[in-house]
């Protein structure tokens, strides 16, 4: 059992994760909303076009992510010229990143056979052009993790750009729609971020130093991961038209939902717990907890979007759509492998270990990509899918022996944390199994849909809770779920 003094901390880590998790989730459900209307104005093709142009924004933006809120968070203390200074490096990139995409916006065109690729690719590219300028004090929010704010700025940016997008879509049905709501995202976010961590920064890269080391890192790991995300997007359309590319396409945003609405949300949580944890000796209870919560929380997700493709997408496309579904069903499957890696990033950064992200993307891609090249070229979509689970594989595996090495955390105490999880998925697909077999999907969508959905969660959480009991209520995340719902409950 986890020692009480321990349980303040997860009980902290808990409240942050809620607070960016529950606004990434509206957030989320701001985009469902978005792509439900998109979907009904306008056609696969429109998403492959815009798909096509994102494949190389996406691949340079990753290669050149700097790491500067990691950076800063490591800081005891932060001074106005660390501030300047991230600020600096901040706007370096986004004039490094326009500029590098006006420049290979033709050739792109030329390669894919499409003129409109030029205007896509250079307006697109003032999204991680506008991104990386967000006010670096608000990191000061996440080291008190007070994450209420990043959730604001978040939803305000989903917002504003959910409107001009489906204004576009019903008023013009173009594909400039997704272009607008693209960009218009981080520019909202950038602009309100300076109006709730205002600072006057000055251009100076005097504290450079203290981001050495991690931008160095992250620059390599990076530039592999950035090769293994998008190299299914970078063959897929010299292989399938592009009607088919934009339902892999949607079929893939669709699988990532998961990771965006909590994954990402968390790593600032899970940073400031790990250095709390590394501070008071406790980082091996800090890091199990978190990923026993993780696999607790995206295991049905992953497992009701591969059982259920067909109604989702359905559901939240149209039937238009349903070429889709086999794509979402495989996709959900590869991302539920990588799920025992999540924590994994800001483990090893903590700790110093920011060399092992380039050891484990190096892993990924001797496995992904020989894999994707003869599975794209030879089979297409199920290539690429069978290319990505490999690769999910390959994270998992390599994550759990790095973390071995810098925190000394046992692979088959790494393994021990799925257990419950595992166990009580069980009941919940057999659960899903009958729903699929008595319920009319095809008359009755919506309401078969729903109600699936409820009976699955509800098996999943008394199946959970049941194990937990039985394993005599240990420490963790679901002792420390309870603390905090009875204390909700005895509120009201």
């Amino acid at each position: 059992m986890t020692e009480p003094s321990a349980a303040p901390l997860t009980d902290r880590t808990i409240h942050a994760g809620l607070w960016t998790v529950g606004a990434r989730l509206a957030s989320r459900v701001i985009d469902f909303l978005t792509l439900l209307v998109l979907a009904r104005f306008l056609g696969p093709a429109d998403f492959g076009l815009v798909a096509t142009a994102m494949t190389l924004i996406f691949i340079v933006e990753a290669v050149l992510e700097l790491p500067l809120a990691s950076a800063l968070l490591r800081l005891p203390e932060i001074t106005a010229r660390a501030y300047s200074t991230a600020f600096t490096l901040g706007l370096l990139r986004g004039l490094l990143v326009a500029g590098l995409m006006a420049a290979l916006a033709w050739p792109i065109a030329r390669i894919y056979g499409d003129e409109r690729l030029v205007l896509l690719v250079c307006t697109l590219a003032l999204a991680p052009a506008t991104r990386g300028l967000i006010s670096p004090r608000m990191i000061l929010f996440e080291k008190a993790m007070d994450f209420r704010r990043r959730g604001v700025l978040e939803l305000l940016g989903k917002t504003l750009a959910a409107t001009v997008a489906i204004s576009i879509a019903v008023t013009t049905g173009s594909y400039w729609a997704i272009t607008a709501g693209t960009v218009m995202t981080p520019t909202v976010m950038m602009l309100c971020s300076y109006v709730m961590a205002p600072m006057r920064p000055r251009l100076t890269l005097a504290d450079w130093p203290l981001f050495a080391d991690l931008v160095g890192w992250n620059f390599i790991s990076q530039t592999i991961s950035a090769i293994n995300w998008q190299i299914d997007r970078i063959l897929l359309p010299r292989f399938i038209d592009v009607a088919s590319f934009g339902r892999f396409a949607a079929a893939n945003d669709l699988s990532a939902l998961p990771y965006q609405a909590v994954v990402a949300p968390a790593s600032g949580p899970l940073m400031a717990a790990f250095a709390s944890a590394r501070d008071n000796g406790r980082i091996r209870e800090a890091y199990l907890s978190s990923s026993g919560g993780l696999i607790l929380m995206l295991l049905p997700i992953f497992v009701f979007m591969a059982m259920l493709s067909g109604p989702v997408i359905r559901v939240l496309l149209g039937p238009q759509w349903d070429g889709a579904s086999p794509i979402l069903a495989g996709l959900a499957l590869a991302g539920l492998l990588a799920v025992p890696a999540i924590p994994m990033p800001p483990l090893v950064m903590v700790l110093g270990h920011s060399r092992s992200l380039a050891t484990r993307s190096l892993m990924e891609l001797i496995v992904r990509v020989p894999l994707s090249l003869v599975g794209v070229t030879f089979f297409g979509i199920p290539g690429a899918i069978i290319a990505r689970a490999g690769g999910s594989l390959a994270v998992s595996v390599s994550s759990m022996a790095l973390v071995k090495s810098a925190a000394g955390i046992g692979i088959l105490d790494q393994l021990r944390v799925a257990q419950r999880p595992i166990l009580s998925i069980i009941p919940s697909v057999l659960v899903l199994l009958a729903c699929k077999h008595y319920l009319d999907f095809e008359q009755d969508l919506y309401v078969a849909f729903f109600a699936s959905g409820i009976l699955f969660c509800l098996t999943y959480a008394v199946s959970g809770y049941a194990l937990w009991v039985i394993a005599k209520r240990p420490g963790g995340v679901e002792a420390s779920a309870f603390r905090i719902l009875s204390k909700i409950l005895q509120r009201h």
